[in-house]
């Protein structure tokens, strides 16, 4: 009887043993698969940062080319250099802003 016990001791203890090592395997699996998954959810997010960074500067463009237009009709007057300076600093501050944030998602 003393051989049987000893046999189911041993037989035991390599399935302890053996067990021991799943949850290890499984959490490097799982630790390997959660990496490729953030891997993508960064690729998603700069994805979306520059759709939204691009876009954002587009619309803002739009709005200042569409302030000088309406406002050519002070052209011809003492404002003009007033529009000009707004204009041409507007464009500029959209430039250098979108630039910022494509070098903070390092995208160019």
């Amino acid at each position: 009887m003393s051989e049987h016990t000893h046999s189911e001791h041993t037989h035991s203890e390599h399935k302890e043993t053996h067990s021991a090592h799943k949850p290890h395997d499984s959490g490097v699996v799982e630790s390997i698969s959660n990496l490729g998954s953030n891997l993508l959810s960064v690729k998603r997010a700069k994805k979306f940062a520059a759709w939204y960074i691009d876009t954002s500067e587009k619309v803002a463009n739009q709005a200042i080319d569409f302030q000088a237009s309406a406002t050519q009709w002070a052209k011809e007057t003492r404002l003009a250099p007033i529009f000009e300076a707004q204009i041409k600093y507007g464009k500029k501050f959209v430039e250098r802003s979108a630039n910022a944030a494509r070098s903070l998602w390092r995208l160019e």
